[in-house]
């Protein structure tokens, strides 16, 4: 292990209040770090798999502290992966839209339904830089008739922090789910650079629509917008057989290639949320720790930043592999090719 891993190691350590959660915190990164296969709690020849899931349930540990360590590291990390001399470097910050799904009904989670997923939704923020992948914020969006989307993921944008946007020129990269004029208008406000998908039905204020438009990177204004934007399709392989076109546009003058090679490296998320979902612990289900607070009571452990994104559809409790948040993910072969329609 490198000297900047292990002094990383044993500070996350001493942040633990006794010697038990500090052994519980041992063996739950021994179980992450190996990487063979799913980590379960009975693989750990240290502690019990009762143990590890009160380690994440019950007993308290300074959360918001683990957070601010892991942050002030990836600070670190991008200051020694940025280029020093020249123009500032382009932070590439990746909005997405993850559903951990859940079955049955917890009376302490805001569950609900998006898209035929039951579950909880998450607006993740997540920054890539050169081979660095950090995830690095994310709001709970509690479905239909609260805040919407686009507030929320602007809401992020907006608490990145001032080092950040002194040393970075931040571009922008996210899905359809995000397409809207008031999204775009803050994201320009901001002083970010945004590529974002959109609908293909989406209007124009001349008339028309995207799906009419027949040259690749036109200048348009959309509907509800006082700037213009930069429109570019591709031909997306669907899951089912066959394709569609999909579009993008760039808040900013781009060709299609610069565009859909921006656009392209949003699937940087996709990847890491397929990785957590798929190699995570599985613990114990425990309902009786999800009932709600009595009057006046400590809030349930189940709202912590630490257990939030600890759940999926078998009910179980998990716990994502926070070596994930620094490897290097291989992107999904998606075509790029365009044409004249």
């Amino acid at each position: 292990m490198r000297p900047a891993a292990l002094s990383l190691l044993w500070t996350i350590l001493a942040l633990m209040p006794t010697p038990h959660l500090r052994e519980s915190l041992k063996a739950l990164l021994f179980l992450f770090l190996t990487g063979h296969g799913k980590a379960r709690p009975q693989h750990s020849k240290t502690k019990s798999p009762s143990a590890l899931s009160r380690f994440l349930n019950r007993y308290p540990w300074p959360t918001r502290a683990l957070i601010r360590l892991a942050r002030k590291e990836a600070e670190k990390a991008l200051d020694r992966a940025r280029k020093k001399k020249g123009p500032k470097p382009r932070l590439l910050v990746v909005l997405d839209l993850v559903t951990l799904e859940k079955r049955g009904r917890f009376q302490a989670l805001p569950l609900s339904f998006f898209h035929g997923k039951w579950g909880l939704h998450l607006v993740v923020l997540y920054l890539v830089y050169g081979d660095l992948r950090v995830p690095w914020a994310y709001r709970l969006w509690r479905g239909k008739g609260e805040k919407g989307l686009s507030l929320l993921a602007l809401s992020l944008l907006a608490s990145l922090p001032l080092w950040m946007r002194r040393t970075f020129r931040i571009r922008v990269a996210a899905d359809a789910a995000f397409g809207t004029a008031w999204f775009l208008f803050g994201v320009r406000r901001l002083g970010f650079e945004a590529v974002v998908g959109m609908r293909r039905d989406r209007r124009l204020r001349g008339g028309g629509r995207l799906s009419d438009l027949r040259r690749q990177g036109s200048r348009v204004y959309l509907w509800g917008l006082s700037f213009p934007v930069w429109v570019a399709w591709y031909r997306y392989p669907l899951p089912q057989g066959g394709w569609e076109w999909r579009y993008v546009v760039a808040t900013f003058p781009a060709t299609p290639r610069t565009m859909l090679t921006w656009g392209k490296r949003r699937f940087t998320v996709e990847h890491f949320f397929r990785a957590a979902k798929t190699q995570n612990l599985h613990l114990p289900h425990t309902p009786h720790k999800l009932s709600p607070p009595p009057p006046g009571g400590p809030r349930p452990r189940a709202w912590s930043s630490r257990r939030m994104t600890c759940t999926t559809s078998s009910g179980k409790r998990t716990r994502a592999a926070p070596s994930l948040a620094s490897r290097q993910l291989p992107l999904p072969s998606i075509p790029t090719q365009w044409a004249s329609r």
